[in-house]
């Protein structure tokens, strides 16, 4: 095929290509889609929102793909200053205060060895549980308690590690596999890191085994006991024992 041939050719392909585009042009003009920013029919006694904002934020923006959801979304936002919150039969809805956070001590009594092992599989796409063996990342034997920044002489630390001092407390890598990008800012870690306690807590009960002398964990804090002053003492009980006069 020579040259000429190859031009007419090409020709064609984009003629055809440019022939759809205008015929979808002119049928988007003449026969223009329309969809309702209101549903069509109601459910009596059903009071729900036109758009699932929640659905529609997790999905974004894919969830503005399907046929009439932007015209939805408009009229959602259009009329958002008109709507409003249906009352409850049952009087006003309470909201309940979220759970207490657990703290570490507490969590790491309780932790799962075998969960860790398994939430931290993940780790051995850059690093090793066996003793003195890098990859990726340096080993994590013995990670519990040792210098942060332990094994210079063999693994080659970012400019980030390696300003890090102290030691790795569990404490401490509990914070960095919350985030390590917001622990060490500029580190290599390509993990976006474990938000829930218990995962966390898991994992640190696992790497624990990875010694020959396990770290122990921190002792839970006891709750603090609000002291009450009985009546008609005038004085706070502070736990101590009355004193007798005889």
């Amino acid at each position: 095929m020579d040259t000429w041939e190859k031009l007419k050719f090409g020709a064609s392909i984009a003629g055809v290509g440019l022939l759809m585009l205008g015929i979808h042009w002119v049928t988007d003009r003449v026969y223009p889609e329309t969809y309702l920013a209101e549903p069509a029919y109601k459910v009596a006694d059903v009071s729900e929102p036109l758009v699932d904002l929640g659905s529609l934020q997790r999905t974004w923006p894919a969830g503005l793909s399907a046929p009439g959801s932007r015209a939805t979304l408009r009229g959602y936002m259009s009329h958002i200053e008109k709507a409003s919150v249906p009352a409850s039969a049952e009087g006003p809805t309470v909201v309940a205060p979220p759970p207490p956070q657990v703290d570490l001590a507490t969590a790491l009594a309780s932790a799962d060895v075998e969960k860790g092992r398994q939430t931290a599989r993940v780790c051995t796409s850059c690093h090793s549980f066996d003793q003195g063996q890098d990859r990726v990342g340096p080993s994590l034997w013995g990670v519990v308690g040792r210098d942060v920044a332990a094994r210079k002489a063999t693994f080659t630390y970012s400019s980030a590690f390696a300003a890090q001092t102290g030691k790795w407390t569990y404490e401490r890598l509990d914070h960095y596999l919350t985030s390590p990008a917001k622990a060490v800012p500029g580190n290599k870690m390509a993990f976006a890191g474990l938000r829930k306690v218990e995962d966390r807590a898991n994992v640190l009960a696992f790497l624990r085994t990875l010694s020959a002398s396990p770290v122990p964990f921190p002792k839970p804090e006891k709750p603090k006991v609000v002291e009450t002053s009985p009546q008609g003492s005038g004085q706070a009980a502070r736990g101590a024992p009355a004193s007798s006069s005889g």
